[in-house]
């Protein structure tokens, strides 16, 4: 959420007031808080598991690729709010078309590519469809998968270009954070004091952010310079 603030600011010209620049931090850091608190493992110096896989085995490089991960889609979501901003009559499908047909075409250079001159090709296209052709199971869910996001991004494309990448990025944050406190409930794993003050960061920056806008009071404009 603050990446995407960030880049709608110095992209777009979009102001943020202090209120929901709180309620964002609220709601990131008690999702980071939660993640960063769970999942401990002996002998490793009381780092969360999160925290090592994203360490190793080069921590630099590991964190250097999440920022950069976080400014390109900070980046995305705000060029979405400029095109549906200053081309109104765009359509959530058009959009959502286009930004596929350009992730095939890099995932189908990934999967299939070769780099003349260097002896480079991938494999990996080849080896999956291998794998996909001897597993009707393995078909199947590559189907379902595919039909479930599909039908996922319908909401996306259309949550952007009605309410912005704001707002649809707090429904995906807190979507995620859900999923972590329902499969940790689910699987009856007490939390410790740390993670309750996170869940209670969070639902904080969720209830005030939700009552601002409702009221249409502070929390629920954006302002362009």
């Amino acid at each position: 959420m603050i990446p995407v603030m960030l880049m709608g600011t110095v992209l777009s010209g979009k102001r943020y007031s202090l209120f929901e620049y709180g309620c964002a931090g609220a709601i990131a850091g008690g999702v980071a808080l939660f993640a960063g608190a769970g999942g401990k493992s002996g002998g490793g110096g009381g780092h969360s598991i999160p925290t090592k896989r994203l360490a190793a085995p080069n921590a630099p490089l590991g964190y250097a690729l999440c920022l950069l991960n976080l400014l390109l889609d900070g980046y995305t979501n705000a060029a979405q709010d400029e095109l549906h901003s200053q081309f109104k009559e765009t359509p959530p499908l058009w959009t959502m078309a286009w930004m596929n047909a350009w992730c095939a075409l890099y995932n189908g250079i990934y999967l299939f590519g070769k780099l003349p001159g260097s002896g480079w090709s991938s494999s990996a296209g080849a080896r999956f469809f291998a794998s996909l052709s001897g597993s009707a199971e393995a078909r199947r869910d590559v189907a379902l998968f595919c039909a479930c996001g599909a039908v996922g991004q319908l909401f996306i494309f259309y949550t952007i270009a009605r309410f912005g990448s704001l707002t649809n990025t707090i429904i995906t944050t807190t979507r995620k954070f859900f999923n972590i406190l329902l499969s940790v409930l689910w699987l009856g794993t007490p939390l410790d004091l740390t993670q309750w003050a996170a869940v209670a960061l969070v639902f904080s920056g969720l209830g005030a952010s939700s009552v601002a806008k409702a009221k249409g009071g502070k929390g629920g404009k954006q302002k362009r310079h």
